[in-house]
């Protein structure tokens, strides 16, 4: 995707907490888990974030594997979320700007399927933080938020 696209993307409420996500070509129906209201009948939007991440980061690495005519047949990112309190982290040693409160913590776990030299193993490392999904969560974000009046 160039960098300079632009991407819309349109939801609407269908029914409890399920909505739907309309894109130019795709359609996806989310939902939240029963224990937070839901029906748990789709994918909650944590899950299709941490999906979105994974899937981007793979054919990013996929992308430049195939360039570089590196032997990667394959590669597997097994993600995990939860939510941290921000005492824990700085505990622990973790610099972050937040005094209180909690953070969002993903764990990203990836393996790389091929026959790969060291150098290759290390590069791939190196570009599997230049997903464009990766950089928009991490740090590369604003929001620019407006309302529409209501309809009745």
């Amino acid at each position: 995707m160039d960098e300079a696209e632009l991407v819309n993307v349109k939801v609407k409420h269908l029914h409890n907490l399920q909505n739907q996500i309309i894109t130019e070509k795709h359609t996806i129906i989310t939902d939240e888990p029963e224990a937070s209201g839901g029906d748990e009948l789709a994918i909650n939007p944590i899950e299709l974030v941490l999906g979105g991440e994974g899937s981007c980061t793979i054919s990013v690495l996929m992308m430049f594997a195939k360039r570089m005519k590196y032997d990667l047949q394959g590669v597997e990112i097994n993600l995990t979320h939860k939510r941290v309190r921000v005492e824990e982290l700085k505990e622990s040693g973790i610099e972050i700007d937040d005094e209180r409160g909690y953070v969002h913590k993903i764990e990203k776990k990836i393996k790389f399927i091929g026959n790969l030299d060291d150098d290759q193993i290390e590069e791939l490392q190196r570009v599997s933080q230049r997903c464009p999904v990766h950089t928009m969560i991490e740090k590369r974000t604003y929001f620019e938020i407006s309302f529409d009046n209501a309809e009745k």
